[in-house]
């Protein structure tokens, strides 16, 4: 009898994948919690493009651009440089392209690892995030991810905008001036197609998880993901441009935001995307049109990304939550007011409520990094330290807000420690201690002039860009500390979890 229940179960499994195979019928599971604690993965197949995406003056055209954005860098000529005895330029169709590296900048550095360690595709992953509208999202991760290009060449810097209103999309491309009417940077935004958006990406994410799930195998396997990586270059934009951008490091890309993001995800698909996007970033880094010898494997000699997700207010939604799922690192940016304090823990739609939702649900992976103090007044621009806190600013805060600030800190460590501690990174390292949760978790962006914050988003060049001659009312002295500050905070987002 036992023998032959196995013979039955045997060929009612093998009808199950046959019927799979032929017909496309996706293999039936049922929803759980649990989903994305499993060990099972899907295949993603070899897709990576033979060109690179176009660069923004070059839609609409084709363009032979250079494989593999794993390993080098197309940077555009100065003004006036010819870069071939055709006396086209290097991105004009007909050309080959030239690869060259930026000064001071190497591409394709060799990856340190042990051997038979992997090197994940995403080295590093951030969301900024907050319920509360206008307290500096968008320009926080503008300015932090402008400098963390400039300061790690060796990576491509990726930005996935998930906001409906596409606020740091809008920096990036140029900037709030307006031209005909609209802003520089959203009429540039309207010229994206769809394919190097977000919304592209996620629909890409889940086309990739169906189909190669139905046309290898019903049973996921881990090998697959440990031998392709999904490749994030097609569906972002570099941004650095000669003719719209020249500003912009050669090593940053976009996938912008958009209302498409509605008919992209919903809740329906959100598990599928996340899980999806989660072993995506996880998996081994490989590029098959790269041929490369066990040598080079063994070397690790591949680009890898660190993503920057954006968020709007509406943190309850899919596309929202699906950043909280996917990336590594969160970061809070918090304004001096009470009020606004009090919103990210009022209703199931606030922050920490829908935090612990996913961690309970199992879902969450971005865990707090750190809480940033934006707009705080200066008295001046030395380094200053806490006496009781030992928390440390790369400028003197006013005495009013930093006594805000402590009376915010004091009500976080308070719930952090009647269990909120939860969802932080490092808590165990942090323990009970209030002075190494402000040490470890609180800092501080000082309160730009409004010509300098005006300037900069006006002309899309982040605060550590601007230059004091590109305008007679922004002047060096305003500008060097905003230039520290947002390097310090640059340099935090390096540690290292324990």
């Amino acid at each position: 009898k036992v023998g032959v229940a196995a013979c039955a179960v045997s060929l009612l499994l093998l009808g199950l994948i046959i019927v799979t195979k032929r017909w496309g019928i996706p293999f039936s599971r049922a929803p759980a919690p649990s989903f994305l604690r499993s060990s099972s993965v899907w295949e993603h197949p070899s897709q990576f493009p033979e060109t690179p995406s176009p660069r923004i003056s070059e839609w609409g055209v084709y363009t032979p651009h250079l494989k593999s954005p794993f390993t080098s860098s197309i940077v555009p000529p100065a003004d006036g440089e010819i870069s071939n005895a055709e006396g086209t330029r290097p991105h004009s169709p007909g050309s080959k392209g030239v690869i060259k590296e930026a000064a001071g900048i190497k591409f394709g550095r060799d990856i340190d690892r042990q051997a038979g360690a992997t090197t994940p595709t995403v080295a590093r992953s951030f969301v900024f995030a907050n319920n509360k509208g206008g307290v500096g999202k968008s320009t926080l991760l503008f300015n932090l991810v402008t400098e963390y290009a400039w300061k790690h060449p060796e990576v491509n810097v990726l930005v996935v905008d998930l906001s409906l209103y596409a606020d740091s999309s809008t920096l990036l491309l140029g900037g709030t001036r307006k031209e005909d009417g609209i802003q520089r940077g959203r009429l540039l935004l309207q010229r994206i197609p769809k394919k190097y958006c977000a919304s592209g990406l996620i629909s890409a994410l889940l086309k990739f998880a169906t189909e190669a799930r139905l046309s290898k195998s019903w049973w996921p396997n881990r090998f697959w993901f440990k031998t392709q990586s999904f490749d994030f270059a097609r569906h972002c934009i570099p941004l650095q441009d000669n003719v719209y951008l020249p500003h912009a490091p050669p090593n940053i890309f976009l996938s912008a935001g958009g209302p498409e993001l509605r008919e992209a995800i919903s809740e329906k698909n959100w598990e599928s995307a996340c899980y999806a996007l989660r072993k995506s970033m996880e998996a081994e880094i490989c590029d098959p049109d790269l041929g490369y010898s066990p040598e080079d494997k063994a070397q690790g000699r591949y680009r890898q990304w660190a993503i920057f997700f954006d968020t709007d207010h509406e943190i309850h939604t899919p596309y929202a939550t699906l950043a909280l799922g996917s990336a590594e690192r969160l970061l809070v940016p918090l304004s001096l007011d009470e009020n606004d304090y009090d919103r990210l823990f009022v209703g199931d739609i606030a922050l920490f409520p829908v935090l612990e939702r996913l961690d309970n649900e199992g879902f969450l992976k971005a865990k707090i990094d750190r809480f940033v103090f934006n707009r705080v007044k200066s008295v001046n621009n030395e380094p200053f330290k806490d006496p009781k806190t030992g928390g440390r600013l790369t400028f003197h805060p006013a005495q009013l807000d930093l006594q805000e600030m402590k009376v915010i800190v004091k009500d976080l460590h308070s719930r952090y420690l009647a269990g909120m501690h939860k969802v932080f990174l490092d808590a165990d390292m942090v323990g009970s201690s209030n002075q190494r949760f402000f040490q470890r978790y609180v800092t501080a962006l000082r309160l730009a002039g409004s010509n300098a914050i005006n300037l900069s988003k006006s002309k899309g060049i982040a605060l550590t860009q601007l230059d004091s001659t590109a305008s007679a009312h922004v002047g060096k002295s305003t500008l060097e500390p905003l230039r520290r500050n947002v390097q310090d905070l640059v340099e935090g987002l390096e540690s290292s979890p324990s």
